[in-house]
């Protein structure tokens, strides 16, 4: 009779908890707008792209609204190039204090032949990062990697595989900010980098 009683006099608890635990697994899924860019870098291949990630519990989700990948003009190198694909990835620091990449989506085939000062622009791509259950997204970030071959190679030799990244800021996970900062701040630490 006890059992009973305490039963109906949480029940109504019970209920008006549901849609809070409800509306917070939702939240959870909810898409973060991103900007990660390299334009203005020395990478000879650069890449600028806008979208939304969601964090799932096996996994990141990426989305790109907007990708544009240029050719530098002031590599070297002046031949033809393959923007072969892109893949994204997390990483994180090593013991050493170098970033390294250690879950990383599939790669979306691209395959387009540039020369220096070529663009190539595309939308609606999206990738999935798994990732451990125990991976602490706190010490991760997003990062961008474009994979190139050089076609333009000396008689005896082969195609050279090349890649270029572009990273989000290192607290893109755990702070809340304009896309756009995350640009500025990360362009910052660079031209401090660079002093």
């Amino acid at each position: 009779m006890k059992f009973r009683r305490l039963f109906f006099a949480l029940l109504p608890l019970l209920l008006l908890c549901q849609p809070a635990a409800r509306a917070q697994a939702i939240a959870e899924y909810e898409p973060v707008p991103f900007r990660i860019s390299s334009l203005d870098t020395a990478f000879a291949m650069q890449g600028d792209f806008e979208g939304e990630y969601t964090v799932y519990p096996e996994g990141v989700g990426v989305r790109l609204t907007k990708a544009l990948v240029r050719i530098g003009t002031h590599c070297p190198y002046k031949g033809a190039r393959e923007f072969r694909s892109i893949s994204f990835a997390l990483a994180s620091l090593n013991e050493n204090g170098r970033w390294k990449t250690d879950l990383r989506s599939l790669k979306y085939v691209v395959g387009r032949v540039m020369l220096p000062g070529d663009e190539h622009r595309f939308d609606g791509v999206e990738f999935f990062i798994p990732k451990r259950l125990t991976t602490d997204l706190s010490k991760h970030w997003l990062v961008a990697q474009m994979d190139d071959w050089v076609l333009n190679f000396p008689a005896g030799a082969g195609p050279t595989e090349g890649f270029a990244y572009a990273s989000s800021c290192r607290d893109i996970f755990t702070k809340k900010k304009n896309a756009e900062d995350c640009v500025l701040d990360e362009r910052t630490r660079r031209a401090k980098r660079t002093q």
